[in-house]
């Protein structure tokens, strides 16, 4: 199985798929419709760490892709937060014996469409057409998910030939 996180400040999509492309599990946490506090973020980084913890350990987890994140100087703030729950994800995966690998969204872009500066409905579309899905996934940005998830699985079964 392969497991696509896509770690933003007040929501982290994921997406679990098997060896057949089909979705397992896919969602949001970290739902925050204002600013979080300080503490909010704390917390949800142990919700974040128990409840990958527990799919992990759950689940023969082949391989974790994540979207790499740029911050500018303007948003430190907001970088500390996620390069902590990057931190925590990476943690987990080396607890588990489980190799992450990281994409830039541009790249991301270009393996599921051909285009690295397609927009996220181009790449929802996509998304969908793979996953043989009829419906747009529940939260927009899961699609994002769904997209490193059928990366890794792309770029996995290659590094393992």
């Amino acid at each position: 199985m392969i497991l696509g996180i896509d770690p933003w400040i007040r929501k982290l999509w994921y997406a679990l798929i098997d060896n057949n492309i089909a979705i397992i599990d896919a969602g949001v946490i970290l739902q925050h419709s204002n600013a979080p506090s300080r503490y909010d973020y704390f917390m949800k980084m142990h919700e974040i760490q128990r409840y990958f913890s527990q799919m992990m350990s759950h689940y023969h987890i082949d391989a974790i892709g994540m979207e790499k994140l740029y911050f500018t100087s303007a948003n430190q703030a907001n970088a500390e937060f996620v390069y902590g729950v990057r931190a925590i994800i990476r943690m987990l995966a080396l607890d588990h014996n489980i190799p992450v690998y990281e994409w830039t969204p541009n790249e991301i872009k270009k393996h599921i469409t051909g285009n690295g500066k397609a927009d996220k409905k181009l790449v929802e579309q996509f998304v969908m057409k793979l996953f043989r899905l009829i419906d747009a996934p529940h939260y927009y940005d899961t699609s994002d998910a769904l997209a490193i998830a059928y990366l890794c699985k792309n770029k996995f079964r290659l590094n393992r030939a």
